[in-house]
């Protein structure tokens, strides 16, 4: 094709005839511009294939977190809601009255003591991760980003609170601790001896101190987790209906 369009160049100019000579030139730089724009319009149909399909890996694999997450945090809340918070919350009820007494403190403290916390969330953001550290996260639209990255951001402030409280709940947990022997696992003489001795004066701001902490820990984490169920879900609605509609 070269040798063809060179042979009527040649042709022309041996001719002398310069105008159709130059005619042909624009012509022929005409056909270059539009070969090239058609290359370019192919290349761009091939890349913007590519980048769907990579899109549709990352919708799937979105979905795919964000339902482990569902399932994990309703589980985890649900627990939260019908122990750990029924528990602080039945203890602190009966503190609260104004007929109870540091001797009843003292007796609930020998009864009830204190209990752990499982206010601790772990969320799938591998998908996350990826996107965010090859720049592919460009590939979803403005709005979808940006629920994107409002749920990460919810979710790592809930680790940051959670955390905060979590560290301080356990620190005057184990203060209680080395200071009061809880009656489980020990024989019930020797436990009735050790609390007969407890300074309930002393006993009794330790003990409220730390079952309002934890009762803080528990409500603060259950408030978090239910905004961040909500988000979770919202952009599953979102992804599911990228997935239907690419």
């Amino acid at each position: 094709m070269i040798k063809f369009f060179r042979r009527i160049r040649q042709s022309l100019i041996l001719e002398n005839k310069t105008g159709k000579y130059f005619k042909y030139a624009i012509g022929e730089i005409v056909l270059v511009v539009i070969g090239i724009l058609i290359a370019l319009q192919i290349n761009a149909m091939y890349n913007t294939s590519q980048n769907n399909k990579l899109k549709q890996v990352y919708v799937k694999n979105l979905i795919s977190d964000l339902t482990k997450d569902t399932i994990q945090l309703n589980a985890r809340l649900k627990v939260n809601e019908n122990s750990y918070l029924k528990h602080s919350d039945s203890l602190l009820a009966i503190i609260t009255k104004t007929t109870t007494t540091v001797e009843d403190v003292k007796n609930m403290g020998q009864t009830a003591g204190l209990i752990g916390l499982r206010t601790m969330n772990t969320y799938n953001t591998n998908t996350l991760n990826i996107l965010t550290s090859t720049g592919n996260i460009d590939l979803f639209e403005d709005f979808v980003i940006q629920e994107i990255m409002e749920l990460n951001r919810l979710q790592e402030y809930e680790i940051s609170v959670s955390n905060g409280n979590r560290d301080s709940y356990f620190r005057n947990f184990g203060n209680y601790n080395e200071n009061y022997t809880d009656s489980y696992g020990t024989n019930n003489l020797l436990a009735e001896q050790l609390w007969s001795n407890v300074d309930p004066i002393k006993h009794a701001p330790l003990y409220i101190n730390a079952l309002t902490i934890h009762n803080h820990a528990v409500t603060r984490y259950i408030s978090l987790t239910k905004e961040i169920i909500t988000k979770t879900e919202e952009l599953l609605v979102v992804m599911n209906n990228l997935e239907n509609n690419d």
